[in-house]
């Protein structure tokens, strides 16, 4: 009976407290409840934080992209993906800076550098291009909507060149030797550019002159090769400031798919004041005509002509040189079809010389031809001709025939002559900016003309010198940035 007594009272105990402990237990498995769905909750927030953090990471920033079509071309026109303008240094979607240059080493030997046969090895400025360091600068405008000029930019260039044996510039005291200009661009307008740069007829010719230019004639600022023994054709595209023009003002546009225009005008810089070459400025007081250049030039590209594309332009030079006229008349084109490329041209050149022509009118009619073969993407091989030829050609003061385009007012003596030159190279395309190549080239002087060599070692070519001609061989590395 006591057992009993004693077990009834512990299972009433018992059941009085069960709902306590029942409730405890509820109020525990809550808890951890919901601690559990805080702690999903936060991981979840930690997962996705750590999501961004890797997108960062791995995706750069997206570029600055220009406003409008104006900042999507270079300064000739051409789509930046497609034509590359140098190392980007500045870019905020309306005005962009471009870093470029070229550097090019070349190692030589030459023949007949002295009057008793000495030769000369070593390095000189480059063979084939000028070296240089350049700078574009474009700036979209867009008052080219309201004016109905879309695309409408402001565009500069400022182009320095240097020697790369010595690093002395390539013109004493003038650094931005190659280029100095600003100008205005759109696709409807045209290229306009105002100051030291190219000539115009340069600019086209350059396409049929050696196999070296660009087959086609673009709104870029064309050139031939630099320093060897067959590059003077050039002077014939010349004006009164030589192949580059001070104080010019050049438009070309691009016409319809294949055709392309210019016209260019250069006010005289042959006075003591204003701007232009170290010791010449603007133009001369009183004499407003002196020193002028006027050009004009007309190409047509890439026409389909049998298997091939044909090429071809036409271009007028006339310039004031101490008030006495010179002008020049230049044809040529060049024809490719698959690995081949064939040039060809002929200039003719007429000079006032002497005082008040005293000296008599000279007449040069000179031609080139040459050609290019690619056997492949790497491999380029190159041969070309060509002769300066002319009739009552006057000499400078130091007895040579003086260069198309040059100062003639002091001329005293004529002679009838020639110059011709041949020429071969092989360049290896190691990749877009990389080049090695092999060159020569020789020349001979014919008739009564003098004349110097590339080399600039002082020695005379021609009638009444020790020799009439020079062998030169070239081996050298360009490289493009």
């Amino acid at each position: 009976m006591k057992n009993f007594a004693l077990s009834a009272t512990a299972a009433a105990v018992l059941a009085t407290c069960q709902p306590a402990f029942s409730n405890e237990i509820d109020d525990l498995k809550a808890e951890i409840a919901a601690q559990k769905a805080a702690a999903a909750a936060q991981q979840s927030r930690l997962d996705a934080l750590e999501q961004r953090l890797n997108a960062a990471q791995v995706q750069p920033a997206p570029a600055a992209k220009p406003a409008g079509k104006a900042l999507q071309t270079d300064q000739n026109g051409g789509k930046l993906v497609e034509s590359p303008a140098g190392v980007a240094l500045y870019d905020d979607g309306n005005t962009s800076l471009h870093i470029y240059g070229l550097i090019e080493a070349t190692g030589s030997h030459a023949n007949h550098q002295t009057t008793a046969g000495g030769s000369a090895t070593g390095f000189q400025t480059a063979w084939f291009s000028g070296n240089r360091l350049g700078f574009d600068a474009d700036h979209a405008l867009a008052i080219g909507e309201r004016i109905g000029l879309p695309g409408l930019k402001v565009i500069s260039k400022l182009e320095t060149e240097f020697e790369l044996p010595t690093g002395d510039m390539d013109s004493s005291d003038v650094f931005f030797n190659r280029d100095a200009w600003m100008g205005f661009y759109s696709e409807d307008l045209g290229k306009v550019t105002i100051g030291r740069q190219n000539t115009l007829t340069r600019d086209f010719t350059a396409s049929w002159a050696d196999p070296y230019g660009s087959a086609d004639v673009g709104l870029k600022e064309g050139g031939y090769s630099n320093v060897n023994n067959f590059k003077q054709f050039i002077f014939y595209s010349g004006g009164a400031n030589g192949t580059r023009l001070n104080s010019a003002i050049e438009w070309k546009k691009k016409v319809g798919a294949h055709g392309v225009a210019g016209r260019g005008f250069a006010f005289g810089s042959q006075g003591s004041g204003g701007s232009g070459d170290v010791g010449n400025g603007g133009s001369t007081p009183g004499d407003f005509k002196k020193g002028q250049t006027q050009e004009a030039s007309i190409a047509l590209n890439a026409l389909e002509v049998g298997p091939g594309l044909l090429s071809a332009n036409l271009s007028y030079d006339r310039a004031n040189v101490n008030d006495l006229i010179h002008q020049s008349t230049l044809i040529g084109g060049n024809y490719r079809m698959g690995m081949f490329r064939v040039n060809a041209g002929y200039a003719h050149y007429t000079a006032e010389q002497g005082a008040s022509n005293s000296a008599g009118t000279r007449t040069d009619n000179s031609w080139t031809v040459s050609m290019s073969l690619l056997p492949t993407p790497e491999n380029e091989i190159a041969l070309g001709f060509n002769e300066m030829k002319g009739k009552h050609a006057g000499f400078n003061g130091g007895g040579k025939i003086i260069n198309p385009f040059g100062n003639t007012a002091g001329v005293a003596t004529l002679a009838d002559g020639s110059r011709k030159a041949i020429y071969a190279s092989w360049m290896y395309h190691v990749d877009k900016q990389l080049d090695v190549y092999l060159a020569g080239d020789h020349f001979k002087v014919d008739g009564g003309w003098v004349l110097g060599d590339a080399q600039g070692n002082g020695n005379k070519f021609g009638a009444g010198q020790a020799y009439n001609s020079e062998t030169e061989v070239a081996v050298g590395a360009r490289y493009k940035f």
